[in-house]
């Protein structure tokens, strides 16, 4: 009975050590941001990036994820990026906020997909600002370290930098089912060429006139009477002034476009081709 209770205690203080020692494992699994499913990183550069994007994350509270793959399963970079977003459970309060970073070698394409806040801390144009980051930083060289420590940085400081003042998200569908079709264009056309040949044709028939004057001799009854005005210049003023140059996406610096996800989820990002 003795020898009982002694194995017991050495099983269950066994069990107790097996535990301790898996629970720093099993906590960084859980918070784990790098998923190198690809094999483009060494393990020094996924505990790098994952500390740094385990930071971002823990500072604005959204998950700050970064994905690579060698098979896409025939989907897009942006339908692969959103849906490994969404069906893996990312994404941080009720609207899942969140910032997903994907190197596809399979459609050779840096994606970078957003919910939730994410949406509105990176609009179309910072998303654009953050690739031509990553671009610089070695992606088309092969150095995806570098490409996604220029992704953290760009991200980063567009974090830092808060919600832009005149952000504002718009659906990317929003208009592209009002573009009229070629026999709507035609027939809006006719219809139009029609209504304005009736109703110029109505205003000549009241101005017509049944008896017409005869007209006026005018060379007989004309006057001329030519009289000599010249102008002379007295001094001059010259006034420089500079104009400002226009910035051609002054208008949609703030815009962040959207779309729906294959989950339904609504998801703002941007790609580019390598």
């Amino acid at each position: 009975m003795v020898n009982i209770k002694r194995k017991t205690w050495i099983y269950a203080l066994f069990l107790m050590i097996v535990i301790f020692a898996l629970n720093p494992l099993l906590v960084n699994a859980e918070g784990l941001k790098v998923f190198d499913e690809a094999n483009l990183l060494t393990e020094e550069d996924i505990i790098s990036l994952d500390a740094e994007a385990n930071n971002l994350s823990n500072i604005y509270n959204m998950d700050i994820i970064i994905v690579t793959t060698n098979d896409a399963n025939g989907k897009t970079s942006r339908e692969y990026a959103d849906d490994y977003f969404d069906y893996n459970g990312f994404g941080l309060g009720e609207e899942r906020d969140g910032i997903l970073f994907l190197v596809d070698m399979d459609n050779r394409e840096a994606y970078i997909s957003t919910s939730g806040l994410g949406i509105r801390y990176l609009t179309d144009q910072r998303i654009e600002d953050i690739l031509d980051s990553v671009f610089d930083s070695g992606l088309s060289d092969g150095d995806y370290y570098g490409a996604t420590l220029g992704f953290l940085s760009g991200t980063k400081m567009y974090l830092e930098s808060g919600i832009p003042s005149d952000q504002y998200s718009e659906d990317e569908g929003v208009g592209a089912g009002n573009k009229l079709t070629f026999m709507e264009t035609i027939m809006g056309l006719l219809a139009g060429t029609t209504g304005a040949g009736g109703f110029f044709l109505r205003t000549k028939s009241k101005y017509k006139m049944k008896n017409p004057v005869k007209p006026l001799t005018f060379r007989n009854n004309s006057i001329i009477n030519l009289t000599s005005n010249d102008d002379e210049l007295v001094d001059t003023i010259t006034t420089h002034r500079i104009i400002p140059k226009a910035s051609s996406n002054s208008s949609s610096s703030g815009r962040s476009t959207t779309h729906k996800s294959s989950s339904g989820r609504t998801h703002g990002g941007g790609g580019r081709k390598f």
